[in-house]
């Protein structure tokens, strides 16, 4: 057979040099440098003399005068290297992304090549020649492009980084940075904010008005002020994200140096001890990427280290819900705050589940940004008791606020077609989450979990959103809501009553034995459980169980059987004794809590 000339496989070729994650990094290290400096030059500006009078206080001004307009030159320096490193990334993002694609150009010309190697040399007498050739044509064109774009992208890389070494050099001197500083075009950060705080109240209009900014303004208003971006509803996650690292370097740095000089305050260091721990776990997920952005993973939505008395309220979440197909959000309850981010294991459990029934693009959201009841452990029976002492509606109710604000963020900030948004509260959560749907949150789906009452007897009074509920039978935290059988009422109605209406899903009812009712309560993220949440969330069906009511199928034992029962089954009438005493402390605290309003 006449000889045919194939192309020679096309090699690998480079790796980028730089990575999209070494920039972001770089520039949130340069937002927190540059939000540093501003702090230093602002108190310069504001520094007085003190008792200094006449020539010393005129020369000191004039000391912290030009001490601030250095500053300020610096400032202006860092503001560009910000923008900078900010574009840069965007150019390797984009970069990867084609990178990508070459690479699965390159692997699959190269099989196909192979592949006609193979049926070359297979071929017998009575062989198309002319069809072969023709084929070893198209191969030899796809390789001569290959090579080309290959070619292309490796200029563009050398390109993207001359281009940032040079914007770095041209304000790599003082004159630079005070040219810099001079700029006519330099954003105004204090009118920028007056703009920002003008819509705060409004989501969307916040969206709407950032998207209409340049580079250059965000990033000024991300490094003077990055706690009020990083804490405002219709703010891009992204940049929410890219405020709030800054802001936590930033504090982590003051407080680490006035640990340095032990200047702490008990409260400075009990907010050093959560940013550390926060930190660390930004750290610990540093490597991982969103698979569907290929953005970080892990994003930092909402940051507030001094609310809540001191507790903290901290909003994370694995991809990104601007951009996911399927977002959840978990608002976990009683004993949660923004030091224990625990609840962050069962976020990404959910996530790995919700990703891996590859219904699209997800996103999961732990949501801790309220002042969540406190009591030392909810997994200790003898603690049940004082449950009461620290649960009212109030914290519920503000909470449920806020939680509504955040998702009409979300939906402001919503890029392509509109998420699937799916709220899921847990014990105080659910209750919480069901305030947030009955001030009108625009949610699809609401899960609630263990829930101690609701605001309504019905769903259709909730929401207008599908509503399922988690109740295990022998979870003793969800027995407290009113039903037919009873219940403390404290905090609203029992939702997986038959009559509230909701769809009721299956749960592993738990164990029987009373030292492990608490237990139940909080191993909804396991099992049937998860994986009916995961349905939920994803767009797919549960499996269902009837609602309870007074008789029939959807019997149940209410708080005091249960306890009676379980203590029973556990060995002796000396344990009913000692759970009846938490009982009845239930019942006191509760019974004295004002009653929903709704």
């Amino acid at each position: 057979m006449a000889v045919i000339a194939l192309p020679a496989r096309v090699g690998p070729f480079r790796q980028l040099l730089s990575t999209p994650g070494a920039a972001r990094d770089l520039a949130t290290d340069l937002r927190a440098v540059t939000t540093d400096v501003k702090e230093v030059q602002a108190w310069a500006e504001r520094t007085s003399g003190g008792a200094w009078t006449g020539e010393a206080e005129a020369s000191a001004h004039h000391a912290r005068t030009r001490f601030a307009v250095r500053l300020d030159a610096g400032e202006a320096a860092l503001e560009h290297a910000v923008v900078a490193a900010d574009r840069f990334e965007d150019r390797l993002r984009r970069l990867q992304l084609q990178r990508t694609d070459l690479e699965t150009e390159r692997l699959t010309l190269d099989r196909d090549i192979e592949h006609l190697r193979a049926v070359i040399g297979a071929a017998g007498a009575g062989a198309d020649v002319a069809a072969l050739r023709r084929d070893a044509e198209r191969l030899r064109h796809r390789a001569e492009v290959l090579v080309g774009d290959i070619a292309d992208w490796e200029t563009r890389c050398d390109e993207a980084e001359d281009d940032f070494v040079a914007a770095l050099r041209a304000v790599d001197t003082l004159a630079e940075g005070r040219d810099a500083a001079g700029d006519p075009d330099r954003p105004e950060p204090q009118s920028l904010l007056l703009d920002l705080n003008s819509r705060a109240q409004d989501p969307a209009a916040v969206a709407a008005w950032w998207r209409g900014l340049t580079r250059a303004q965000r990033e000024a208003l991300v490094t003077e002020f990055p706690h009020v971006v990083g804490n405002t509803d219709g703010v891009p996650v992204a940049d929410r994200d890219e405020a709030n690292r800054a802001y936590l370097l930033g504090r982590l740095d003051h407080l680490g140096e006035r640990e340095a000089d032990c200047q702490l305050t008990d409260d400075e260091r009990s907010e050093l001890t959560k940013a550390r721990r926060l930190a660390d776990l930004l750290d610990d997920y540093g490597n991982r990427v969103d698979p569907g952005t290929g953005d970080n993973l892990l994003n930092l939505v909402g940051y507030r280290p001094d609310s809540y008395s001191g507790d903290g309220g901290v909003i994370l979440s694995l991809g990104n819900p601007d951009t996911a197909e399927h977002v959840a959000a978990y608002v976990p309850g009683t004993t949660s705050e923004g030091g224990d981010l625990s609840g962050l294991d069962r976020v990404e459990t959910l996530y790995d589940d919700m990703l891996a029934e590859g219904r699209g693009s997800v996103a999961s959201v732990l949501w801790l940004d309220y002042d969540a009841p406190s009591a030392d452990s909810l997994t200790d029976l003898d603690e049940l008791g004082d449950v009461g002492s620290v649960v009212s509606t109030g914290d519920a109710q503000d909470g449920g606020r806020r939680l509504s604000d955040f998702i009409d963020g979300l939906h402001a900030t919503d890029r392509g077609a509109p998420e699937d948004l799916t709220v899921i509260g847990h014990s105080y959560g659910a209750t919480t989450v069901g305030y947030a749907a009955h001030d009108g949150a625009g949610l699809d789906q609401l899960v609630l979990l263990g829930s101690p009452g609701e605001p309504t007897a019905t769903a259709d009074a909730l929401t207008g959103a599908d509503v399922f509920v988690g109740a295990a039978d022998y979870d003793p935290v969800s027995l407290l809501g009113l039903g037919e059988r009873g219940g403390v009422g404290a905090l609203g109605y029992d939702p997986a009553q038959a009559d509230f209406g909701a769809t009721r899903f299956d749960v592993d009812p738990g164990s029987y034995r009373v030292e492990d009712l608490l237990h139940n309560h909080t191993s909804y993220f396991e099992g049937t459980s998860l994986d009916n949440i995961t349905d939920i969330a994803t767009g797919g069906d549960p499996t269902v169980d009837d609602g309870r009511s007074a008789s029939g199928d959807g019997f149940y034992q209410n708080l005091s059987e249960l306890l009676a029962g379980s203590s029973t089954a556990s060995g002796g009438d000396w344990l009913w004794s000692q759970a009846h005493d938490v009982a009845e402390g239930i019942g006191r605290s509760l019974l004295d809590l004002a009653h929903p309003h709704y």
